[in-house]
Formats: structure tokens, C-alpha cells, sequence
């Protein structure tokens, strides 16, 4: 690290640093497509370093300015030539924040600070509130197994390339097509040979998308965005929020082994989770990592509970029950944590246990 480089690992070890000022909070509206500033002044024009970001957990930056250039590593990829100074000479103090082909998912709190050298210190200078003036996403529900449409219909056929993204891959899209190809240098592995577009003409406009063997773990918000002739530059055209519930019925009789399928979208799992929505303490089978815990497992499946795979192949999470009885009927979810996001998508059994010739008796209280 050179003498005049600051660095932005301050920001996490050692809070003191910082001197908060008072800061006006704004408020920006913006459409989809324009480019936008983010105003943003210092007090003086001994800066040595700026930096902007999102309130929201994104762990990168907006963007990094220090030593007279811009730093990419710690920039989140969604904003990888999409951001700029206003002036990089910052005279009078300005760092304002060229934000450019606005996307309907940078609506969020954004926040400017810099390094000032008389202070040696951080200083937050202003946060910003960019609402971005689009529809309402278009909200399509269907069942885990299917194949669904995503429509987007552009204004016109002078479409030169459609890109559909969802926030939450960062740089990966999930499909692009351009010179009249499928581009696949860039694409979520998790969407390959899975998505095609409805018309590869695009005729009247027509790039909506086909999303084949859907499961929940292709729950999220995607966008639509093509690129125009005529303008020469990026347009969103639609946003649809796709909700795919996955519920499946598994039945057997008492004193068989029984296999609760659940898969996760690869082996990049930090924790597993089986619970029943029935139990008032302990889960049915849990692992965090490599390792299995047992202390909070209800008794009632104590030695009865397996993997079918251990090693989880293919993200196999699929459960074994042994020597099933009629009070292991209920309901069962899988819940999945995949590294990287540490938030759980979740499948939805129902074990009915149905012994020839009987009823069944109260379940016992558990």
C-alpha cells in the first residue's frame, strides 16, 4: 500500500475513526434508463480519498475514489461502469456521484463520506434516497416443476440485445442475447440450458422469457432490460417478482422407511435445517457445515433421521425416516442456507400416514 493510500478496512475495525457531521438527507427520483447525480459537497478541498455506498448489506462499495483513481476491487459489481465523479479534480470539495442507466433494484439510501486531511479521519457528508418512479412489479405465481413465462415486450422491434438480470446474482445475469446469439460468458451457472427467449426474432418487441423446471430457489425479482437502436443506450423495460411455492405429499404406511426429497440449487450449502410445523421445541434433523447437531433434535427422531447422501451431491438434502409411525404425520419443511447469502429457501412436505384398515389414534402431545 502506498504512503497515500487510505485504507477502507478502517471502516470495519476501528469506528472511532469516523467523524459523522451533520448530514442532509435528500431524497432523488429517477425512471429506469436515465442517469442520475447524487449531490454531494465537503466542507474544503483537502480530501484525500471519497467513497460512496448503499445502507443496505451490500458488503462492497458504490464506488472508491483515492490517490487520483478509481479502486474496483471493493466495488459491487452491479455498479461496474455505471459510476462516476461529477468533477474527479473534486475542486470546492465535490464529490458528487454520477449514477448512470438507473435500474429499478438502485432504489436504496445511498451514502457519501470522505477522508479529509486535516481530520485524518472519515467523515459522512451526506445520504441520499433514491427512488426510482417505476410500475409495480408484475407478480407471477406457479409450482415448483413447471415451466413459466417472464413477458417483457420492448416499445418497438429495433431491439439490438435484451439482458434479463435478478439483483441478487451481482454481475451474472440470467440471460443475454445479442448479435443473434446467446451470450453465456457471464451467465449464472444456475440458469444454463434452463432459459431461452419466447421469440429469438423479438418481433413487435416480444424478448419475454422462458424459465423451464422452476423451483423455489428461482424466487426473486427480474428485470427486463433491452438495448435500442434508436437511442443507442439501455432501457428497463419491466420488473416481474416470480413466486414459486414447492409443496409435495409423500405418503407411506407404519414401519416403512420413508424419503422426504428436498434439493438445494448446488453443493454451496452453509446449513440445513429440517423442522415439522407441529413441534413445540427441538428440530427434526439439523447441520450446520460438515457438522450434524444433535442436542436440539426432538427426541421422537432420535437414531430415525438421515441424509440420503451425506455428501449432499448435486445438493441432494433429501431426508430418510426410519420405521415411520402415524405421529410422524404432519407437515415438513427443508430449510437451506447457500454460502454467500446466508438466507434459507424452503420446500414443503406432507408426510400422510395412512395404515390399512385403521383411523389412526390422537397424536401424542409433543
Amino acid at each position: 500500500m502506498s504512503a497515500g493510500t487510505v485504507s477502507l478496512c478502517y471502516n470495519f475495525l476501528f469506528f472511532s475513526i469516523f467523524v459523522f457531521v451533520s448530514a442532509d438527507q435528500n431524497t432523488i427520483a429517477a425512471k429506469p434508463g436515465e442517469d442520475v447525480i447524487l449531490p454531494c459537497r465537503a466542507p474544503n478541498n483537502y480530501i484525500t480519498a471519497a467513497h460512496w455506498k448503499r445502507a443496505d448489506p451490500i458488503s462492497k462499495y458504490v464506488l472508491v475514489y483515492q490517490d487520483g483513481h478509481f479502486d474496483p476491487f471493493f466495488q459491487h459489481p452491479s455498479f461496474k461502469n455505471r459510476v462516476d465523479l461529477q468533477d474527479r479534480q473534486i475542486k470546492d470539495g465535490d464529490v458528487s456521484l454520477i449514477l448512470k442507466d438507473v435500474k429499478i433494484n438502485d432504489a436504496e439510501k445511498y451514502m457519501c463520506y470522505v477522508f479529509m486531511e486535516e481530520t485524518n479521519s472519515w467523515e459522512l457528508i451526506n445520504t441520499i434516497s433514491l427512488v426510482v418512479d417505476s410500475p409495480e412489479p408484475k407478480i407471477i405465481t406457479t409450482e415448483s416443476g413447471q415451466d413459466v413465462t417472464l413477458t417483457c415486450r420492448a416499445p418497438n422491434s429495433k431491439v439490438m440485445a435484451v439482458e434479463w438480470e435478478r439483483y441478487d446474482l451481482g454481475e451474472e445475469y440470467v440471460l443475454l442475447y445479442q448479435d443473434g446469439h446467446f451470450d453465456p460468458a457471464n451467465q449464472h451457472p444456475f440458469f444454463n440450458n434452463r432459459v431461452d427467449l419466447q421469440d429469438r426474432q423479438m418481433k413487435d418487441g416480444d424478448v419475454s422469457l422462458i424459465l423451464r423446471d422452476v423451483t423455489i430457489h428461482d424466487n426473486g425479482t427480474y428485470e427486463c432490460r433491452v438495448f435500442m437502436e434508436e437511442t443507442r443506450s439501455w432501457k428497463s423495460i419491466s420488473s416481474i417478482n416470480l413466486i414459486v411455492t414447492d409443496e409435495k405429499i409423500i405418503k407411506a404406511k407404519p414401519g416403512q422407511d420413508v424419503t422426504l426429497p428436498c434439493r438445494a440449487p448446488n453443493n454451496n450449502i452453509l446449513a440445513l435445517e429440517w423442522d415439522r410445523d407441529d413441534l413445540k421445541s427441538g428440530k427434526v434433523f439439523s447441520r450446520f457445515g460438515c457438522d450434524i447437531f444433535l442436542d436440539g433434535q426432538h427426541p421422537s427422531f432420535k437414531n430415525r433421521v438421515d441424509l440420503r447422501d451425506r455428501q449432499m451431491k448435486n445438493g441432494d438434502v433429501s431426508l430418510i425416516l426410519k420405521d415411520v409411525t402415524i405421529h410422524d404425520a404432519g407437515t415438513y419443511d427443508c430449510a437451506v442456507a447457500m454460502e454467500g447469502t446466508n438466507l434459507f429457501k424452503h420446500s414443503i412436505i406432507h408426510l400422510v400416514v395412512d395404515p390399512p384398515g385403521q383411523t389412526g389414534g390422537d397424536r401424542d402431545e409433543l
